[in-house]
C-alpha cells in the first residue's frame, strides 16, 4: 500500500499546441489523459501537480469533508490499496474508504479549472460504453432503461475520417455508418448537413441585422462565428461579457437538428421526446461540452437537445469491443424527414467546418449590396490557419471575412479586437488546427503526420459535392418543423445565448 499527499491534484490548463497524453505510471490516470487530449487544445488536462495555479481556479470545488478525518499528527493521508482504491486515515488511525469525484460535462463548461481526485478525472456520462449499455437495454426491452428509441445524426467530418482510415470513398463510409447504427439500434440515421441549412441561412440573417445597426452599437461587429464550443468555452471563462456580445446567437447544425428531431420525430416514432434519444457523431470531444449546456436542456420535453455525441475513435473502440469489422459491413441508405431515403449527398460550400465564411460573404453580399458572387478564395496569411476573402465595391472593400484555426490565432484575434484594431466583419473560429476536419477525436495513424493527414482530408472534402443554401430545402424543413411557429418561437429554435463565468475569489487568485 502507497501513501501519498491528500493535496495531489490533476492540474486543467490551456495550451496553445495540442499534446499527447503524459505518460505516467497510473495507467488509469494515463486513460483519462488520453481521453483529455480528444479535446480541442483550449480545453485540455495536464501533469500531475501538487496544486490548482491560480488562473485555473474551479469554481465548483469538490466538497471536502471537515477536520474529523484529519490524522492525530495534524496532517491528512490518502492510502492506494493494492486494488487501487482510495482510503483516508481518520482521526483515530482507521481508514475510511473515500469516493472518486465526479465531474459531469456540464461542469466542464461551468468552471475555469477542473474537479479532480488523485488518480483520475471521471467523465460521467457521453461516452461510448453508456451509448453502448443503452443500445443493449433498449434490445432487451429493459424496464430500466431511459430511452425507447435511438436517432443518430452523421457529419461529414467522421465520415471522411473513415473514408481516409480505410482508403474508400467518402460515400462507401457514410452507407457502412448507416449500417452500423442500424445494427446497433438506431430507428432513424440522418446526415446533420441535411439540417445545416438552417444554421447558414440564420447566420446569415443575424450578421445583415448586426451590420445594419453598427452605427448605433458597437458591439455588433465583428460578428464571431459561435458554433465551435472549445471556442466559447474559452471566450466565456477568458473574457466574459467583454467579447460575448460579438458572438453569433444562432445554434450550431448539431442542436438545431437535436432541436428539430425531437420536435418532428417523437410521433412518427411512436414515442416522447424525453424517451427519443438523439445522439450525434461528432468530429472532437469538445461538441460533448455543447450538448451538455444547461441552455440545451427543454424543460416542456424534459429532455436536452441531444443527448450523447459519440466521436470517430469511440466508434473505433466500439468496433473493436464488438468484434465488428468495419470493412465488412454493407451499405445502407441515409434517412430523410418524411421517411424517405436520402440518396444524394452535398455539403455546404467552403471549409470543412461548416463553411459559415463562406456563405455570410455571400449572402451578405446579395442582400446589402445586391452582388451575387461567383467563385469565393480565401488568401491565406501568415500560416494557413488565417485566411481571409473580401468584397469589393468600386474599388474599396465593403465587406470582410475570415477563417481563424487554432488557439494561438484566436489569441492573436481577440487582442487586436481589445485594441480597438478593426479586423474583419465576421469570422469563422474554430479552436482546433485546420478545424473540424482535423478535430481532436478523428482517427489517426502512428505512420502518418499531422499535416499529410489534414491534407489528405481536405482533398477528400473537396471531392464531395459541395452546395450553396438551398431555398428550397429550407423552406420544406421550416414547413416541416417550425409550421405557424410565431417569429418568437422561431427564434427560440435557432438561437442561444452565452454567459460570462464568474471566477470565485479565494487565496490562490490572488496575483503576487
Amino acid at each position: 500500500m502507497k501513501t501519498i499527499p491528500s493535496k495531489e491534484f490533476l492540474s486543467c490548463e490551456k495550451t496553445n499546441e495540442q499534446r499527447q497524453p503524459a505518460k505516467l505510471n497510473n495507467n488509469k490516470l494515463s486513460n483519462s489523459m488520453a481521453t483529455s487530449s480528444r479535446f480541442s487544445s483550449v480545453i485540455q488536462l495536464t501533469d500531475l501537480d501538487d496544486f490548482i495555479t491560480p488562473s485555473q481556479e474551479c469554481i465548483k470545488p469538490a466538497k471536502t469533508q471537515n477536520a474529523r478525518q484529519v490524522t492525530s499528527s495534524g496532517s491528512a493521508k490518502i492510502q492506494i490499496g493494492d486494488d487501487g482504491s482510495y482510503s483516508q486515515l481518520n482521526k483515530e488511525g482507521r481508514p475510511e474508504k473515500l469516493q472518486k469525484a465526479q465531474i459531469t460535462l456540464n461542469d466542464c463548461l461551468a468552471c475555469s479549472g477542473c474537479i479532480t481526485s488523485a488518480e483520475s478525472v471521471l467523465i460521467g456520462q457521453q461516452n461510448h460504453m453508456e451509448f453502448l449499455k443503452l443500445c443493449k437495454d433498449i434490445e432487451l426491452s429493459s424496464p430500466s432503461r431511459s430511452f425507447d428509441k435511438i436517432v443518430v445524426g452523421l457529419s461529414c467530418q467522421p465520415i471522411l475520417s473513415f473514408a481516409n482510415k480505410f482508403q474508400i470513398p467518402p460515400e462507401e463510409a457514410r452507407a457502412k455508418l448507416s449500417t452500423l447504427f442500424r445494427q446497433l439500434g438506431a430507428a432513424k440515421v440522418f446526415d446533420v448537413e441535411s439540417f445545416s441549412d438552417l444554421c447558414l441561412l440564420e447566420c446569415g440573417q443575424d450578421f445583415v441585422h448586426r451590420y445594419r445597426e453598427q452605427s448605433t452599437n458597437s458591439t455588433s461587429i465583428p460578428v464571431l462565428a459561435s458554433a465551435c464550443p472549445g471556442w466559447i468555452c474559452y471566450a466565456e471563462k477568458t473574457h466574459g461579457n467583454w467579447i460575448l456580445p460579438h458572438l453569433s446567437e444562432v445554434k450550431s447544425p448539431q442542436q438545431i437538428a437535436g432541436v428539430l428531431i425531437k420536435d418532428v420525430l417523437p410521433n412518427e416514432l411512436q414515442t416522447s421526446a424525453s424517451r427519443l434519444a438523439v445522439v450525434m457523431i461528432m468530429p472532437c470531444f469538445d461538441k460533448k461540452l455543447e450538448a451538455s449546456r444547461s441552455d440545451f436542456f427543454r424543460d416542456d420535453q424534459q429532455s436536452k437537445d441531444v443527448d450523447f455525441v459519440i466521436t470517430p475513435v469511440e466508434i473505433e473502440q466500439i468496433l473493436e469491443e464488438l468484434a465488428i469489422e468495419f470493412v465488412d459491413l454493407s451499405p445502407s441508405q441515409i434517412d430523410s424527414l418524411g421517411g424517405t431515403t436520402d440518396t444524394s449527398w452535398s455539403v455546404p460550400s467552403g471549409s470543412g467546418s461548416g463553411g459559415y465564411a463562406e456563405h455570410v460573404l455571400r449572402f451578405a453580399a446579395k442582400e446589402l449590396y445586391g452582388m451575387t458572387l461567383g467563385h469565393v478564395k480565401f488568401q491565406p496569411l501568415k500560416n494557413s490557419d488565417i485566411r481571409e476573402a473580401f468584397v469589393e465595391k468600386d474599388g474599396e472593400h465593403v465587406l470582410s471575412v475570415a477563417i481563424v484555426n487554432g488557439f494561438r490565432n484566436i489569441q492573436n484575434l481577440v487582442q487586436k479586437m481589445k485594441r480597438k484594431k478593426r479586423t474583419y466583419d465576421y469570422v469563422e473560429i474554430m479552436a482546433c488546427p485546420s478545424g473540424c476536419l482535423n478535430g481532436g477525436a478523428q482517427l489517426r495513424t502512428e505512420l502518418m503526420e499531422t499535416k499529410t493527414l489534414t491534407a489528405n482530408m481536405e482533398a477528400l472534402h473537396a471531392k464531395l459535392e459541395h452546395r450553396q443554401v438551398d431555398d428550397v430545402r429550407v423552406n420544406k424543413l421550416n414547413h416541416v418543423w417550425l409550421g405557424k411557429a410565431s417569429p418568437e418561437e422561431h427564434l427560440n429554435k435557432l438561437r442561444t445565448s452565452y454567459h460570462a463565468v464568474q471566477k470565485s475569489t479565494n487565496a490562490l487568485t490572488v496575483k503576487w
